[in-house]
């Protein structure tokens, strides 16, 4: 997935921060990988092409991106991804295949959930909800 720059700067900018370039590489190689990444993985990555980074520091970045709700922490693996919703929803809903590891975002699901919350009830925004199962490859794969 491609990051936008622009959107990273102007979300940066309105939080009052800096897009430094410890940020930047660490949501870049998110963003670049294919499946969520764990903070030693993602640390691993980068200072084999980029600059020496240590774990804490790691750590630090990606609190600060969730923080501001453009990474996902997937509690369940402890692994982080960038968030493909670009906040149209409070909600934001992951998919997890337990054979291929292949996650997905699903705003579908989170427009069906923030439709559903009682006007009674406030909930916290930028809550992320897990699903485990099988993708539908998976499923093709297993049935053959």
């Amino acid at each position: 997935m491609a990051i936008d720059k622009a959107r990273l700067i102007e979300v940066v900018q309105n939080a009052g921060k800096s897009l430094t370039l410890q940020r930047c590489l660490i949501i870049e190689t998110l963003a670049a990988s294919k499946l969520p990444m764990s903070a030693y993985k993602l640390r691993d990555q980068i200072n084999i092409t980029q600059q020496n980074l240590n774990i804490s520091t790691v750590y630090r970045v990606l609190d600060f991106w969730i923080g501001l709700g453009l990474i996902h922490k997937i509690e369940s693996a402890n692994r982080f991804m960038v968030c493909s919703d670009e906040h149209r929803h409070q909600f934001h809903v992951i998919q997890t295949c337990t054979q291929c590891e292949n996650v997905r975002e699903s705003c579908e699901l989170a427009s069906q959930i923030t439709m559903q919350i009682s006007h009674e009830f406030r909930a916290l925004e930028n809550q992320v909800i897990e699903i485990q199962g099988t993708c539908s490859d998976c499923q093709v794969n297993t049935d053959s």
